[in-house]
């Protein structure tokens, strides 16, 4: 039997899926549909299943494939599911699902090793499939996607959008900073936790503007949010600056989610004569669409006003006061603004010896603050960045000593 009549039952069964149908366009099982219209693929199907091996070299890596394939499927059922509403779902779809999952459940069984080794065959279109087993499958499932999502956004925890293509480009590796990692500001974190831990239950929370000088943990701060949030529902989308025009293609993507989304811009400041500032003033406040409750607006940047106010704005506009003022209240949309600035030497120090202490390094206090100072006066001087950089630097110096 030709390969081509050894993958029938798999492809014509692929090929009836309705509401999972978008399982069809997926990395290997696309692979595997296109081996059909091939007139000896025998050596391509090898290589298939050489890449499905790489992906799940234990038991039959086709199961495990397919089953997370199908958890992170974005579709109408899964969709419904995020929200909370697979009860609501018209019974005709449900039927729909159920005919999918029948489907789903008989590829399962299928085993590609059967077509290297030889093996007795068996045909996976004639197995049967109780209506116990289709039920108990659509739960779990439901049950999987309602706590951790679907699609991109629940197989990653944070994206970044790009506006070449109009979509969300996921992060797969995350910075894993957490809250104890950044030692002080400690009004400043609890704050945007609360905020945060609001937004997440559903309750009513502001935009928050994060304030201060380089390197003070701003960003880390953002950042460390994903560690106690993306397991409630928190996703963390990066934008920059200048695709904050795109907010509406955002928002249009995001609104019925039943995820929490922050849009994080990072280092948000407006040059004079740059009209971007607009953007995100509507997106603030006063745009006529409404704002999704599911996202919120969190952003970084080293100026309080956002935008560096010069004497020839005042000079060039005969309506001079009213842009001014228009520039300078763009930071009053933020419902929260948290002021990080650079820390004293005292601040510095504990900065440095929490993070020593974190990571046990064999050193005395009095050398440890020595050096620390030592360093920020001929590196880029006080701040967390700079601290974290001796940190690395000395444990490098310890550890390597260590081996010697």
């Amino acid at each position: 039997m030709s390969i081509n009549e050894e993958l029938k039952p798999v492809t014509e069964l692929l090929e009836k899926l309705i509401i999972f149908r978008t399982v069809k366009h997926t990395g290997l099982i696309r692979e595997l549909l296109e081996l059909d219209n091939q007139p000896n693929p025998t050596g391509s199907f090898y290589e298939w299943y050489g890449r499905l091996l790489e992906y799940h070299p234990y038991g039959n890596p086709w199961t495990t494939y397919l089953n997370d394939i199908i958890r992170f499927d974005e579709n109408y059922f899964t969709l419904h599911c995020e929200r909370g509403e697979s009860r609501q779902i018209p019974p005709t779809v449900l039927k729909a699902v159920d005919s999918d999952l029948e489907i789903l459940l008989k590829l399962m069984h299928w085993d590609p090793s059967e077509q290297i080794s030889g093996a007795a065959k068996r045909d996976i279109r004639t197995i049967a499939i109780s209506q116990a087993e289709i039920e108990n499958f659509r739960e779990t499932l439901a049950t999987a996607v309602q706590t951790q999502g679907a699609g991109l956004f629940g197989r990653y925890h944070a994206a970044v959008w790009q506006h070449s293509t109009q979509s969300f480009h996921p992060v797969h590796h995350p910075d894993p900073i957490t809250f104890d990692q950044l030692i002080g500001y400690e009004e400043q974190k609890q704050i945007l936790q609360d905020n945060t831990r609001r937004f997440v239950e559903g309750l009513p929370a502001n935009h928050i503007l994060l304030y201060g000088d380089r390197g003070s943990g701003k960003s880390s701060s953002v950042k460390a949010l994903l560690h106690p949030f993306a397991p409630k529902g928190l996703r963390i989308i990066e934008v920059y600056k200048d695709d904050l025009v795109d907010f509406p293609a955002i928002t249009g993507q995001l609104r019925h989610r039943g995820l929490k989304f922050l849009i994080y811009v990072d280092d948000l400041t407006f040059e004079s004569g740059e009209s971007g500032y607009k953007h995100l003033k509507a997106i603030l406040e006063g745009s006529l669409e409404n704002k999704p409750s599911n996202i919120l607006i969190y952003a970084t940047s080293n100026r309080r006003h956002l935008l560096r106010e010069t004497f020839a704005d005042r000079e060039n506009d005969i309506h001079g006061n009213d842009t001014v003022q228009e520039q300078l209240s763009l930071a009053d949309r933020f419902g929260i603004t948290l002021t990080y600035s650079s820390p004293d030497q005292n601040h510095f120090l504990a900065i440095v010896n929490g993070l020593a202490k974190q990571r046990a390094l064999p050193i005395d206090k009095d050398t440890l603050e020595k050096r620390a100072l030592q360093w920020e006066r001929q590196h880029n001087g006080r701040s967390g960045r700079t601290a974290k950089q001796f940190i690395d630097f000395l444990e490098g110096e310890l550890r390597l000593k260590e081996k010697m």
